[in-house]
């Protein structure tokens, strides 16, 4: 495929999907539109908060949505 042709499929591509992730994903390849993106800097608390979040799904210790919905059902019941 020659470069004219590669760049008509990726605009054609680009043109036709609607998926913001998608297209910030593209942007971030490429490296345009995003530059000036807030940067979020975590205090410690936060990054502990975090870091426990990561470690209990890792050991199972969470809600399917289904189960949340049950429990918060249950809860609003009682």
């Amino acid at each position: 495929m020659i470069k004219q042709e590669i760049k008509t499929n990726l605009i054609n591509a680009i043109n036709q999907t609607d998926n913001p992730v998608l297209l910030m994903e593209i942007s971030k390849l490429i490296d345009i539109g995003f530059a000036d993106e807030k940067i979020i800097k975590l205090n410690k608390r936060q990054i502990s908060d975090i870091e426990t979040a990561i470690a209990q799904i890792e050991n199972g210790e969470f809600l399917t949505n289904e189960e949340a919905k049950k429990q918060s059902k249950e809860w609003l019941e009682n």
